[in-house]
């Protein structure tokens, strides 16, 4: 790490929500640790990981904050945990599965220095062979709810773009949150993630309640890390996937709730139409095609948490238990 990028990076603390993570969880640790940098400004939150990711921490980056959950607490109620003990000036929320190129504080902290109501920054993120990932994300609308993919980002290329390619920072609506850098003074006035998210979109709505008070969200291109995308939750795809609906339920309630009726009107449309087209294609290959066999059945779960009313007890494993403390807080 260079001067520059040390001075920049004693303006951070990290937090780092772990659970499971293995070695993912010390690559990670060790792609933002120097010798300079103190090891008590890296906060990791253990959502009761059943795995040595710990152990292995503990044994070989010793002297990180470490604050253990108990149970699966879910990613904003573990970050927030993180957060409350941040004293710097910023934050860097970093996915356990990522890993942050070096020169990314000096990016970070001069953005913040540039952008006085930039209260969220984001990075480029990466594959391992350097490909782009979606990095930036539009807030969910109902027209994107019904479009395809493709005919939106015709329509609107400069929401729906997802990969931007150029070296400019640009301002957008939401950061993918891999790599989600926190102005604390902003956060001091809108307030932290909202725990009713388990799992997916508590960073989109994080931004979108910044919008809404006057601050910013910037995507900046110089900083940069490799990130696994979701590595947890593949693991889980069809639980993962009914957190996802979950969420996206949820953001519309809290964003547009007289849109609400309307959202889920249409979510359950489209799983039964998913569910139902992808059971009938399975059939029509003998159920000899892997993915399509995997994908119906994927969908078909989807649609059974649908009109099995959405019971809350369904999804990611080892949940704590709603409405109690943190076991192990």
């Amino acid at each position: 790490m260079s001067a520059s990028a040390d001075l920049a990076a004693r303006r951070f603390s990290v937090v780092i929500v772990n659970y499971n993570g293995g070695q993912m969880l010390l690559d990670c640790v060790r792609s933002v640790r120097s010798g300079l940098l103190p090891a008590d400004r890296i906060i990791v939150v253990d959502n009761g990981s059943r795995d040595d990711s710990m152990a292995r921490l503990e044994a070989a980056e010793p002297g990180c904050v470490i604050l253990r959950n108990g149970c699966n607490a879910g990613f904003a109620r573990a970050v927030n945990r993180g957060l409350a003990q941040v004293r710097s000036e910023f934050a860097l929320l970093l996915n356990n599965d990522a890993r942050l190129a070096p020169d990314a504080w000096d990016a970070l902290a001069a953005a913040f220095d540039t952008l006085p109501r930039a209260a969220f920054l984001g990075g480029r993120l990466l594959y391992e062979d350097g490909r782009l990932q979606n990095a930036v994300a539009a807030f969910p609308r109902l027209s994107a709810e019904l479009l395809p993919r493709a005919l939106l980002r015709a329509l609107w290329p400069a929401r729906y773009r997802g990969r931007p390619t150029g070296d400019t920072p640009l301002r957008v609506e939401s950061i993918i949150g891999a790599l989600f850098a926190v102005r604390m003074a902003a956060v001091a006035e809108f307030g932290p993630l909202d725990e009713d998210f388990f799992f997916f979109l508590e960073e989109t709505e994080w931004c979108h309640r910044a919008h809404t008070r006057g601050w910013e969200t910037w995507h900046i291109p110089a900083a940069r890390a490799v990130h696994a995308q979701g590595a947890t939750a593949k693991k889980h795809n069809a639980l993962a996937r009914i957190e996802y609906h979950r969420s996206r339920l949820l953001y519309f309630r809290k964003t547009a709730p007289g849109r609400y009726a309307l959202s889920y009107a249409i979510a359950l449309t489209k799983a039964a139409f998913n569910a139902l087209g992808n059971a009938l294609l399975a059939g029509l290959t003998l159920g000899l095609a892997p993915r399509v066999r995997a994908k119906a059945g994927v969908d078909l779960k989807i649609l059974a948490w649908y009109l099995q009313g959405r019971p809350a007890d369904v999804g990611l494993p080892d949940k704590c238990p709603p409405g109690r403390p943190l076991p192990g807080a």
